[in-house]
């Protein structure tokens, strides 16, 4: 059978390594620009929305590098993938410093502004990412915590638009 869920795990499924790479995306009427498109970089900073293993949802900012289409051709007919290439960021040491913004000790939702630091992860495959997972753009802003010995983090500030595909 032909069928991919009859199950017949002796079928080869060939990927060739051809893609087709954009600088840009547009989803619905917002344009999501990338690193590679200097025209577009300010909207090519992510929040992307990730189910965990214990099926909560945690939302990380990333720098999309490009973005890429890629099409396999299975038995029963081609199947594409829109993908994006990024780099995500590192989190900033603690909770106390993540949530520096909020209002009272507990309360993480009194503030939609997040630290970060300007690092990434180290490259792997969570870098290509599907695009159905951004969920908004946000803009980075520099942000000093302390006096004595003051650390800048990059502010994750989201604009409110959120996309589900």
């Amino acid at each position: 059978s032909s069928d991919l869920s009859s199950g017949d795990s002796n079928q080869s499924i060939v990927v060739l390594p051809i893609v087709t790479q954009f600088g840009r995306i547009r989803i619905a009427a917002e344009i999501f620009g990338s690193k590679s498109a200097p025209r577009y970089q300010r909207s090519s900073y992510i929040l992307a929305k990730f189910i965990q293993d214990d099926e909560s949802i945690d939302i990380y900012p990333g720098h999309v590098q490009y973005y890429f289409e890629h099409t396999v051709q299975l038995p029963i007919g081609p199947k594409t993938h829109r993908l994006a290439f990024v780099n995500w960021y590192l989190w900033a040491p603690n909770e106390k410093t993540r949530f520096h913004c909020r209002i009272g000790n507990w309360d993480d939702k009194s503030c939609n502004v997040e630290l970060w630091k300007y690092d990434f992860h180290e490259l792997s495959r969570d870098a290509i990412m599907p695009i159905h997972n951004i969920y908004s753009r946000f803009l980075p802003s520099k942000f000093t915590v302390g006096t004595r010995n003051p650390t800048t983090y990059m502010a994750v500030i989201p604009i409110n638009r959120q996309f589900h595909l």
